[in-house]
């Protein structure tokens, strides 16, 4: 079958840009982690034979180091995936279901919100016309440019800030809902809210644009137009519009899913929402240490190489789910594709 021959594919894929992603992250954390010393050496007071042997010298040094950092990148890489394993068991297990579980509910309200808006919003323009169609290609080109984080501060100035709408933190949120009664549903729906608005309205009209732009092509194809000819009632005509470009839109979904986790994961720093986008942020931070005086004055880098990883791998498996979810409903939806293959 088709599928399976996709899913083993898309493992197969994913698992080589693991190991590629690992190895590019274990260079960058041992070049984090260098100290680079300079040679007392002064260079100009060096006979000819000395500067040969010198270079002799750093010749050999370097060689060494170099074979040195493929051991040690190779070290590394072993331990991203051991890392990996351990986060998965024991008592993290819940702790890192909870970081996965609140960035899967954040891009699948998401992604169920633009679905439903975006193919209404891009079905109706796109076949009917009129004030919605002018209205949508007035701001396609003005919201393809504007990022989800600019909505995110936006709504935390008017629906926050102006009229008490959802809650800037998620984290305090819920403390409040736990020490007034307990947190329900509710408490987390209302966390969530102003992330899941600011990231569905900085996407949707990009996603009802695409839309409207594949049924007006659609529309114009002899099929659709004998059916106008007959007298088919608009509604039955939208629907077998709808079945025709859906697959395609499908394909549009799955390839701009990346996009939309790489935005969701942006809003979840901004919202202070402990889920995988906040994790990767704090992997790379420049910290102070405290000098002689104890006073937090010399700068460190801190590069957690182990939780890059880890956002990698979850973004990996996110990516896999959503890209065999919409294969099986691509075959659904026009099995044609199984049988030309």
């Amino acid at each position: 079958m088709r599928i399976v021959r996709d899913l083993l594919f898309n493992l197969v894929l994913i698992s080589l840009a693991l190991l590629l992603t690992a190895t590019v992250v274990a260079i960058a954390e041992e070049k984090a982690d260098r100290v680079t010393l300079n040679t007392p050496v002064d260079l100009k007071t060096l006979s000819p034979e000395e500067m040969a042997q010198y270079e002799k010298y750093v010749n050999e040094i370097t060689e060494l180091k170099q074979r040195m950092d493929i051991e040690s990148i190779k070290t590394r890489v072993r331990a991203y995936f051991r890392y990996l394993i351990k986060e998965f068991r024991g008592k993290k297990l819940w702790k890192t279901l909870k970081t996965i579980g609140l960035s899967f509910a954040v891009l699948t309200m998401t992604t169920l919100l633009i679905f439903a808006f975006g193919l209404y919003w891009g079905l109706k323009a796109g076949y009917k016309g009129g004030f919605w169609d002018r209205v949508l290609s007035a701001l396609a080109p003005l919201f393809s440019g504007i990022p989800a984080w600019f909505w995110a501060l936006l709504f935390v100035w008017t629906l926050w800030w102006k009229w008490d709408i959802g809650d800037i933190s998620y984290t305090n949120s819920l403390m409040r809902a736990k020490a007034y009664g307990g947190a329900g549903i509710m408490a987390y729906l209302n966390a969530l809210l102003l992330p899941v608005i600011a990231l569905t309205l900085s996407n949707v009209v990009v996603y009802a644009f695409n839309v409207r732009n594949l049924v007006k092509r659609e529309a114009f194809e002899e099929y659709f137009f004998i059916d106008g000819l007959k007298g088919l009632p608009d509604r039955r005509i939208m629907r077998k519009l709808l079945r025709t470009v859906l697959p395609s839109f499908l394909t549009f979904t799955s390839y701009n899913f990346l996009n939309l986790m790489m935005s969701a994961m942006a809003v979840e720093k901004l919202f202070e929402v402990p889920g995988i986008g906040k994790v990767l942020a704090d992997s790379v931070e420049v910290i102070y240490l405290p000098n002689e005086f104890g006073e937090p004055k010399i700068p460190h880098l801190h590069f957690d190489g182990f939780s890059i990883f880890f956002v990698a791998f979850v973004m990996a498996a996110f990516y896999f789910l959503n890209s065999t979810v919409l294969e099986a409903l691509y075959l659904y939806l026009d099995p044609r594709r199984e049988i030309n293959d």
